[in-house]
């Protein structure tokens, strides 16, 4: 696929085998597998509707296609494809595609990003007809959009210079602005040495209604958390057709922490500094997450009523996307809560980083600074970064340290602040933990 346009040269090939390719496209399919077509057909840039219609003639099938909605107006995008017997639709099984994000790097700088996507927004003034331009010069395939900031997702042909592409995109007199769709990595905590030798604790969560919310963007949160009673929302972003899950562990550790259900260790507060969450899984099963996927995230997050955001998460790499994101937000009293990094490099870590968000470092156990605690002008406060968890990071539960819990700690006292002072701002927020 270069666009809305296929390509196929097929020698009596399954016709699974060729829908597979598609779906890795980000196209949907769901297919009855008792339909054993298998496909000879060569044709060159073809139509997508008319390609499809040829090399599915004879069988029973539907092309679904929806509307992404944009600044510039609604455009058709194929979102599924259905292979069926006749009156056996609900045969049809979806096609597995990978649950996780295709990563690569910049070797100029070393910033990941998702292959073969770029985030485009164009200049005011534009067209459809500007953006189907710029679409068919680069070969490329409209996947989604980010209304609130203009922002269209394009995916690329395979084997695109992608940072390339942005900066030779830059001069196009259409397009205000563009960058790779940026990768960010969850941080490995620190484990303690007590992580097989201490008893789970046993933590309870009380139900709080009509409170303020915290939202965890993370890697999601595990069904037997016992945090149910406090959660008000859930979303799995990268399927939201399931439900939310977590298969690392440290979006529900933050869980435990955002909520007020676990208190970092030295630390004690009473049943009432417990609250509501709205638990969010932006992160794949290896643990990465990308720009696009984090203003998805705060969109439902911020939908649901979410006032503050704990991000125990971060990189290197700006995105001036997500910045704007984070400063839009911020402008309606959003409180966003960052963990400052695990590594002493005093180099900035975003979203920590950013001037909308206040950036977390750790502090051990007797108070002092913790030595892998990130440090540096971008960090507001620092936090008691270790805890005994009933949830272990891909292991058994204990003890764990780092900025993450700092962070999700941080962001459980902002919202305590935010109960007590419904308008107060970030810089209230820190002026009062400040002085503790």
């Amino acid at each position: 696929m270069t666009g809305e346009r296929l390509t196929l040269h097929a020698e009596q090939v399954s016709l699974k085998s060729i829908l597979e390719r598609i779906a890795e496209q980000g196209v949907k399919v769901r297919m009855d597998p008792e339909v054993n077509a298998r496909i000879t057909a060569s044709f060159q840039d073809r139509d997508i509707q008319g390609a499809l219609d040829s090399i599915l003639r004879g069988l029973n099938h539907v092309l679904v296609w929806e509307t992404i909605p944009g600044p510039l107006g609604d455009l058709p995008r194929l979102a599924e494809i259905h292979v069926f017997r006749p009156g056996r639709k609900d045969g049809m099984e979806t096609l597995e595609r990978s649950p996780n994000l295709t990563i690569a790097r910049n070797p100029r700088d070393g910033s990941l990003y998702v292959d073969n996507e770029i985030l485009i927004r164009l200049r005011e003034g534009s067209t459809l007809q500007d953006l189907q331009g710029i679409l068919n010069r680069i070969h490329g395939w409209l996947e989604d959009s980010y209304p609130l900031l203009g922002l269209y997702k394009v995916r690329l042909p395979p084997g695109s210079d992608v940072p390339g592409l942005s900066e030779t995109l830059k001069e196009h007199p259409r397009v205000a602005e563009t960058e790779p769709n940026f990768v960010y990595p969850l941080p490995v905590p620190e484990a303690g040495d007590d992580s097989t030798q201490r008893a789970v604790p046993d933590v309870v969560a009380h139900t709080v209604e009509r409170d303020v919310s915290i939202a965890v963007l993370d890697s999601g949160l595990a069904a037997n958390s016992s945090l149910r009673s406090l959660v008000k929302a859930s979303l799995d972003a990268l399927d939201p057709e399931r439900p939310i899950s977590d298969s690392l562990g440290h979006g529900t550790q933050m869980a435990y922490i955002a909520s007020g259900v676990v208190r970092p260790l030295g630390v004690r507060a009473p049943p009432e500094a417990q609250r509501p969450i709205i638990a969010v899984r932006a992160f794949d099963d290896k643990g990465f997450t990308s720009s696009f996927l984090i203003m998805e995230a705060m969109d439902f997050a911020m939908k649901n009523g979410a006032r503050v955001m704990s991000l125990s998460w971060g990189s290197e790499t700006r995105s001036r996307f997500l910045d704007e994101a984070f400063t839009r937000a911020s402008k309606k009293g959003l409180i966003f809560v960052a963990s400052a990094g695990n590594e002493p490099t005093g180099r900035p870590v975003y979203p920590a980083a950013y001037e909308s968000v206040i950036g977390v470092g750790a502090t051990s156990p007797d108070g002092t600074m913790w030595e892998k605690s990130n440090s540096g002008d971008f960090v507001s406060l620092y936090a008691p970064g270790f805890a005994f968890l009933p949830v272990g990071y891909k292991g058994d539960p204990g003890t764990y340290g780092g900025t993450s819990i700092s962070a999700a700690f941080v962001a459980n006292l902002a919202a305590n602040i935010l109960s007590q002072t419904p308008k107060a701002t970030m810089e209230d927020v820190v002026r009062a933990l400040a002085g503790r």
